[in-house]
């Protein structure tokens, strides 16, 4: 019964993917600026060639993750609608400028409160490399350390630790979603293009996953584990992505997610292909030789009378 609902599991989510794939969403565009002038949508970084249908040829190379450009200086707001957060460049390095987020009081849950951090001035950002695919950073603060996945014109906020307690301000917040700009902010030449952009990636999502997939082949436990890890991923889309301003319509935030899991899988395919490069290939054992057949002994001579 185990690979049939594997086969079914398999099933759905291709059909799933392939269904959203046909709804009107928007491309990665800026937010307007505060003169009202709209920014250029941010190059999409180049992707790898998709691989052929047949066998996990075991040579894989992911594609440039999202360059920080299309986020530096850039006005964003969780789910393009609360809070606000700024990134700006020091040299070499990325910084918060501005970081403004909504939560509940500490002391009356039903009411609203909110926390500005880098008032004082900007705040660091840690690079901690690119685990999943895109570069990640880490908040240099205490009191909530969230970590940022750089995506095309936004971020995605994570909070290791769970909700941040400010008891100074009585107020909890949960910084953690997609960081970006307004629903309101696309024009509908831009959400018509960014729906041909969304098929395209649903596209080579679903060809890296069955690459993937075909890797696995042998390896049942891998296998169930990637189908899970995909299915999970559609709901977790949806979760994150529900409140995110004017969704149903724009749809920025499915998109930019859809692009982050594409990248994960393209790093698993890469890091599969290096791992299968390093080990030591056997040597090919000769061809044992047949053992040769015991010669016919001669009838012994009749004994004289």
């Amino acid at each position: 019964m185990r690979p049939i609902f594997l086969t079914i599991a398999y099933l759905l989510i291709i059909a799933s993917t392939e269904t959203r794939a046909q709804m009107q969403l928007p491309g990665a565009v800026g937010a307007p600026t505060p003169a009202g002038q709209s920014i250029a949508p941010p190059t999409s970084a180049p992707r790898a060639t998709p691989p052929s249908q047949g066998a996990y040829s075991g040579h894989f190379a992911a594609a440039k993750p999202p360059a920080p450009d299309s986020i530096v200086d850039k006005p964003f707001s969780l789910s393009g609608a609360r809070g606000a957060l700024q990134i700006e460049r020091s040299g070499a390095n990325l910084r918060i400028s501005r970081l403004t987020a909504v939560g509940d009081k500490i002391s009356r849950p039903n009411q609203s409160c909110e926390v500005s951090m880098g008032a004082e001035g900007p705040i660091g950002l840690k690079p901690l490399g690119v685990p999943d695919g895109v570069q990640r950073y880490e908040l240099e603060s205490t009191a909530c350390p969230l970590q940022l996945d750089i995506l095309s014109g936004a971020v995605r906020a994570r909070s290791p630790n769970g909700a941040c307690f400010f008891p100074q301000a009585d107020c909890r917040i949960d910084a953690s979603g997609l960081w970006g700009p307004a629903g309101s902010s696309f024009s509908d030449a831009q959400i018509k293009s960014i729906e041909k952009e969304r098929g395209a990636l649903e596209r080579v999502m679903r060809t890296h996953f069955r690459t993937l997939l075909d890797k696995y082949k042998k390896d049942k436990p891998a296998a169930q584990a990637a189908i899970k890890e995909q299915a999970g991923f559609s709901s977790e889309r949806a979760q994150v992505c529900r409140d995110y301003d004017r969704e149903e319509a724009v749809g920025f935030c499915s998109l930019r997610l859809t692009e982050a899991r594409d990248f994960r899988l393209q790093a698993r395919l890469a890091g599969e292909a290096a791992a299968k490069a390093d080990q030591p290939e056997k040597a090919a054992r000769p061809a044992r030789r047949p053992a040769p057949k015991p010669k016919p002994q001669a009838a012994p001579a009749p004994a004289a009378n």
